[in-house]
């Protein structure tokens, strides 16, 4: 039994016993001591004064006699106002220690929970990855593996936006300017060629525009009158209607593409289950559309184009399917539902990791899935996170203003090479060896900059912070689990000792890592891996503080050699665990 849970028994037996006042077990208040106070566990008391018909230290010093008498490995305590502040023996945390380190199920994944799956990336084929898709990656990514820890089955998915306009812009632009150029030709990746055309078609959008505005249009009208505009609405109309020019075209850019991603995809260390093409599914939505419309939850405007009226629930009405019979993202979006639930029908979480300029979007989706008549909408949800803002304003694909993800993944890497270069601390270390630990710091050091953050929250992108090796960041917390190793290494065989009294350094360690379990499923829940970066920064201060302040190797007592020894080694394996639920590896030595 947790001691938490037993002092909570005996904290409602006692006052059910001594003073005739009923509470139940789970309503009891227990605390970590705040770091100010002398403490281990904190029993709030404000809540039973009445009943008492005592003042707040009276109180708390008449509780704490009892549960002094009533819980054995309770050896003292103290009273702040309310606040009952209790401390631990050290047997009891010698016992704790020693039996969370023989626990193999510990840092093991749970075994309860249904199946989730989990949608994140969902790039469009018309641009290469960028500083957006890296935190939208990281976070899906690293969402997946907590929930997964916590005892999910988990399915790891995108839907790749594979056709629309904005993927008929970059092939008209090859089509008109390309001259046959390849990725092989022009000695770049795929994607990163394809984009070049995205960003070359606006440019020419743009210069249209500007021409009409000056003859006299407005800029709405100059956009739509646009030569360049009619002519991609023509080929989104040739791809749908199956133009083997148009589709043979698709094809050869969608392959260019797809090759580039793979290999951004396997730097970043992120991975997928299974593939939805945005091509295939919205067929299904199409045809879901047209039940819904024979139902009566939809309606056909004059102009032939299909709408849901969803004001009476707050909302508003929102396009289906466009005049000419063309899809909208709605109409995709229904059928990966659709599809979704047929393929995994005891799916019980549909999860979306989609930044939270779509809140809206994914409040009528989820509302449409109800009113279709689908019983698991209610399983969906959006992970909606912050948009990352550069310092120079918002990234603007189109206009090529973007931190490419290769560009900065790159330069992340470099700067942790530069940075343990100076260190000088890898003269034993070949040089393959080397090249893997630069790797490992520098992506971690960008995963952890991204996931650090509340997903809730937008988040401003510092570059010189983001390949930063030194403070609140991911190759501190790397560093740290490379110090407990080398501690180990030069430690002899030993068994977890048990002192007959323990520092506050000692007891703040090893209270953190009985919060282990508390955490990441506190995380899976709330689908934030903040909270567990958070989680590795404080644990690897807390480790750093006890590594200066108390010997380890050089402790005199075997019992307390023994158990800092013991307490070191959880803490390497508590620190490897849970930075990878980040995805993120910690080298062994550094």
């Amino acid at each position: 039994m947790d001691i938490t849970q037993k002092i909570a028994i005996a904290t409602a037996d006692i006052l059910k016993e001594s003073y005739d006042h009923v509470v139940e077990t789970h309503a009891v208040q227990i605390d970590a001591t705040r770091k100010e106070f002398e403490g281990d566990y904190t029993v709030v008391i404000f809540p039973y004064l009445r009943a008492l018909k005592m003042k707040p230290e009276e109180a708390g010093n008449a509780l704490g006699d009892q549960l002094l008498a009533a819980v054995p490995e309770i050896e003292a305590f103290n009273v702040i106002k309310g606040f009952l502040n209790l401390s631990l023996s050290a047997a009891y945390w010698s016992a704790a220690l020693a039996s969370i380190s023989a626990d193999e199920h510990w840092l093991k994944r749970g075994k309860s929970g249904g199946l989730s799956l989990v949608e994140y990336s969902s790039p469009n084929t018309n641009k290469p990855l960028h500083l957006g898709h890296l935190r939208n990656n990281f976070l899906g990514h690293s969402v997946s593996l907590i929930k997964e820890f916590a005892g999910n089955e988990v399915i790891k998915t995108q839907i790749i936006n594979d056709r629309g306009v904005h993927i008929c812009k970059s092939m008209l632009a090859w089509k008109m300017h390309g001259k046959g150029e390849t990725p092989t030709s022009a000695g770049i990746k795929g994607d990163k060629l394809v984009g070049k055309y995205y960003v070359m078609y606006d440019e020419h959008l743009r210069a249209q525009v500007k021409k009409l505005v000056v003859e006299g249009r407005s800029e709405e009208e100059a956009k739509k009158e646009a030569p360049l505009s009619k002519m991609v609405q023509d080929m989104l109309l040739k791809w749908e209607q199956g133009d083997p020019e148009t589709i043979a075209l698709w094809r050869m850019m969608n392959g260019w593409v797809y090759e580039g991603f793979d290999a951004t995809y396997a730097r970043m260390g992120v991975s997928f289950d299974k593939l939805n093409h945005e091509s295939e599914t919205y067929l299904k939505g199409k045809d879901i559309v047209k039940v819904g419309l024979e139902k009566g939850i939809f309606f056909t405007k004059d102009d032939g184009s299909v709408w849901v009226n969803l004001e009476a629930d707050g909302l508003d009405q929102k396009l289906l399917l466009r005049a000419d019979g063309t899809t909208v993202y709605m109409t995709q979006d229904i059928g990966t539902a659709a599809q979704r639930q047929e393929d995994y029908p005891s799916l019980k979480q549909i999860i979306y990791t989609v930044g939270d300029e779509q809140d809206y979007h994914f409040k009528v989706l989820f509302l449409i899935l109800e009113k279709l008549g689908y019983d698991w909408a209610p399983a969906c949800r959006h992970l909606s996170y912050g948009m990352v803002d550069l310092p120079s304003g918002k990234m603007k694909s189109r206009e090529g203003t973007v931190v490419d993800a290769d560009d900065l993944m790159a330069e992340v890497v470099e700067a942790a090479k530069t940075s343990s270069e100076e260190k000088g601390k890898l003269d034993e270390m070949e040089q393959e060896e080397q090249g893997q630990l630069f790797e490992m710091l520098g992506i971690g050091a960008l995963k952890f900059y991204l996931l650090r953050v509340d997903p809730r929250k937008r988040m401003m992108f510092d570059p010189e912070e983001s390949v930063s090796l030194n403070g609140d960041t991911g190759p501190f917390v790397q560093y740290t689990h490379a110090r407990c190793k080398a501690v180990l290494r030069k430690a002899e065989e030993f068994q977890c000792g048990a002192p007959e009294s323990l520092s506050e350094k000692e007891r703040q360690l090893l209270r953190a890592l009985m919060q282990f379990r508390t955490v990441m499923n506190g995380a899976a829940e709330e689908m934030n891996p903040s909270a567990v970066a958070s989680y590795c920064l404080d644990l690897a201060k807390m480790y750093n503080q006890f590594y200066h302040d108390l010997p380890i190797l050089k402790a005199v007592d075997e019992e307390v050699k023994g158990f800092r020894l013991a307490l070191t080694k959880l803490t390497a394996e508590t620190l490897a665990t849970s930075m990878g639920l980040l995805g993120i590896q910690v080298p062994e030595r550094m």
